[in-house]
């Protein structure tokens, strides 16, 4: 039974470690997009920065920052997951 459980928590902790990774792949991404687009908006001007910022793609850009922003919650949740499993896993072995 016991092995079954740390196959099991194995499983759980290498699924975590490696959704973690790509998480913060994305959000490594996300963050230096969102600063050439800052950079990039800067460079256009005001009257074009205005006509910008009412297009569907930029609202749809902020309403998708707001949502990443939003998930640091649960990034930081499942890095105290991540934490936990390891440490489990180091007091049965």
């Amino acid at each position: 039974m016991e092995e079954q459980w740390r196959a099991e928590l194995e499983w759980d902790l290498e699924s975590a470690e490696l959704a973690y990774s790509v998480i913060a792949r994305y959000v490594e991404h996300a963050q230096i997009s969102g600063l050439i687009i800052a950079m990039l908006a800067g460079a256009v001007g005001e009257e074009r920065l205005k006509t910008l910022s009412q297009s569907e793609p930029w609202q749809g850009y902020m309403a998708s920052k707001r949502e990443l922003a939003a998930a640091r919650e649960d990034v930081e949740r499942l890095t105290r997951m991540i934490a936990r499993a390891r440490a489990a896993e180091g007091k049965g072995t």
